[in-house]
Order: C-alpha cells, then sequence, then structure tokens
C-alpha cells in the first residue's frame, strides 16, 4: 500500500474533538470520520442552523479532498441532514456543519454530540471540453 492520506486541524475551540471513525479496522472499518459538535445547538422543526464543531482544516495531503455526509441514525430517527459540503483540498477556513431539520419536531444538539461525518475522496482531474457530436451508446439518448 502506498503513504497513508493525512488531514490536519487546527483546534478552534476548548471542547473541540478530532474526527474519528468508530471502526478504523484497516480495509474494513467504517468509510466516515465522526465529527462532534462544541456547543449546545437548537435545530428548530422545519428549519436549520449551523452547529459549531471547533475545527478549522490546516492540512489535507494533495490530491484529496473530502465531503461531509449525514449520519443515517440521525436521518431515519431525528430527520436531520447536514448539507453535503465539499471541503476542497485547498480551503483552510473554520468548519460549521449546517443542519437541516425535515421533521416536525425541534432537535437539540448538545456538546459532544456526533454532528456528521466526513468521507475522503481521491482528486481525479478531468478534461472537460465542447464536442460537436454526441457519442451513442446502448442507452440511447435523451432528448435535447
Amino acid at each position: 500500500m502506498g503513504d497513508q492520506i493525512k488531514i490536519l486541524f487546527k483546534k478552534t475551540h476548548d471542547l473541540a474533538k478530532l474526527p474519528v471513525k468508530a471502526n478504523a479496522e484497516p480495509g474494513t472499518g467504517d468509510s466516515g470520520y465522526d465529527i462532534f459538535a462544541v456547543e449546545d445547538t437548537a435545530i428548530p422543526a422545519r428549519g436549520s442552523a449551523v452547529v459549531p464543531v471547533g475545527l478549522q482544516l490546516a492540512y489535507i495531503t494533495p490530491n484529496y479532498w473530502f465531503r461531509i455526509e449525514p449520519k443515517s441514525g440521525l436521518g431515519f430517527k431525528h430527520g436531520l441532514q447536514p448539507h453535503l459540503g465539499i471541503i476542497d483540498n485547498q480551503y483552510r477556513g473554520g468548519m460549521g456543519i449546517k443542519i437541516y431539520n425535515f421533521s416536525d419536531k425541534d432537535y437539540a444538539y448538545k456538546a459532544g454530540d456526533k454532528v456528521a461525518q466526513f468521507v475522503v475522496y481521491e482528486l481525479i482531474n478531468t478534461a472537460v471540453d465542447w464536442s460537436d457530436k454526441v457519442y451513442e451508446t446502448n442507452r440511447g439518448r435523451s432528448e435535447e
């Protein structure tokens, strides 16, 4: 295997925790790293709010990026969904997780609660250009 991908965070709040995998077993562990709230935050029914997590991205190995993803239990049990934010390799700002509440009940995060998770992806550089022709496939073509 190649070198390990490295992600470094700067702590911006005393209660900040490093994101962690619940199961980090090589090759079969969790895909995502849990992200934790650092302040009590209310998410109103049918509304949204930003949950502070006390982290600033300090470094990520070149050719990688990550995306904020939902925690399935929070979605199934409470109707909560984070904004699916892409964190590009060069981003160095602070992080907060915007949470949408699709339920009819208010939800209260407590400091230390899991808010969302992030999943790391490889950056694939592609060539994007114009074409004068549409290449046929087995699927056929949609109307313009």
